[in-house]
């Protein structure tokens, strides 16, 4: 009898999981274009309100629930480097009602440096690049340079003199000093901050002779530091006589600029992931987003979902190399 029991109870049990596999299926199959959203879909973001990408998410967020006619909540989750709110999407049903938004730092560095309890190449999916912005290489005024190629004769002259300020070990801004330094044969001594405010003060005290972070852009106007060049694609706006790396005729270092992307669950049908590319795209549009991002050099910079993966796992090559190199240690 126990036996024709666990035999009718495994049945049974097979039957009830096969069920819900199935119906599980269905509702994921069931999400088109068409019917996609029919509830809140919220976008987990690893920083504190306030910031830069931050107050734009949020307008663009407005445009997109008007859009789809449904909520599109911000749900910040800082902490542990941004693995909290990445792996709140990684592990989230892959229907997508759950996102996650960040930079290139998460997406492409910080797997390279730390344990992740997310595999964000496996469990990830690009939806849409959203903005960008570039580094721009601004000096402590009493450095006597006025341009790029005289910076950098005058760090090929002192070795190991000329400082540069970052957020800190493993970050972009110290993994793309570092590979500027090999493309312009240079020899500076990295200075990690805990943030732009600690930087903005050395800098213009002359304590730190270099940066790359575009926060220091304002007091370029204000002639508290020297703005030498930008690696953006075209000239500043506010900026108009201050060239490119590439006009200032010295070698290319390679870098790449600092984005905001969007990503999904694995698995989440392409149908869905099209929407949402969609619908950021449109987003991206509306007249106070570019406003907004204004004041941080950066630019509306939409990509859908093939050209964004290509920049993505260029980048993680990029900078994983970088690290390597350097001989950086996971941290756990």
């Amino acid at each position: 009898m126990n036996e024709t029991f666990s035999k009718s109870t495994a049945a049974i049990l097979s039957s009830v999981v096969a069920s819900s596999l199935l119906l599980a299926g269905a509702s994921v199959s069931a999400q088109t274009p068409d019917t996609f959203p029919s509830k809140p879909v919220r976008i987990m973001y690893p920083f504190s309100p306030g910031g830069g990408m931050e107050v734009v998410l949020r307008v663009m967020a407005e445009g997109m629930q008007k859009s789809m006619g449904q909520p599109v909540i911000v749900d910040n989750r800082t902490g542990a480097g941004g693995a909290i709110a990445a792996n709140a999407a990684a592990t989230a049903p892959a229907d997508g009602y759950t996102l996650f938004v960040g930079p290139v730092g998460i997406a492409a560095i910080t797997p390279h440096l730390r344990k992740l309890p997310y595999d964000p190449q496996k469990d990830l999916v690009p939806v849409a690049k959203l903005s960008e912005f570039y580094p721009a290489y601004t000096i402590s005024t009493n450095l006597p340079v006025k341009n790029l190629p005289e910076f950098i004769a005058y760090a090929k002259a002192h070795p190991g003199e000329v400082s540069y300020a970052t957020s800190g070990v493993g970050s972009q801004g110290h993994l793309g000093g570092e590979i500027l330094q090999k493309a312009w044969g240079i020899k500076m001594t990295h200075v990690p901050y805990k943030g732009a405010a600690e930087i903005t003060t050395d800098l213009i005290a002359g304590r730190v002779n270099m940066s790359s972070d575009v926060t220091m852009l304002q007091y370029a106007k204000q002639g508290k530091v020297n703005f030498l060049a930008t690696q953006s694609p075209k000239r500043l706006a506010d900026f108009p006589d201050v060239p490119m790396v590439s006009e200032a005729g010295v070698p290319e270092p390679g870098t790449t600029g600092t984005w905001f992307g969007a990503f999904a669950p694995k698995g989440t049908p392409q149908p869905v992931i099209d929407r949402l590319a969609a619908e950021f795209e449109k987003a991206l549009k509306q007249p106070d987003v570019a406003v907004r991002m204004a004041p941080y050099a950066m630019v509306p910079a939409f990509a859908g979902p093939a050209p964004f993966r290509k920049q993505w796992e260029q980048d993680y090559v990029l900078y994983g190399r970088a690290i390597k190199e350097l001989g950086l240690k996971l941290e756990n």
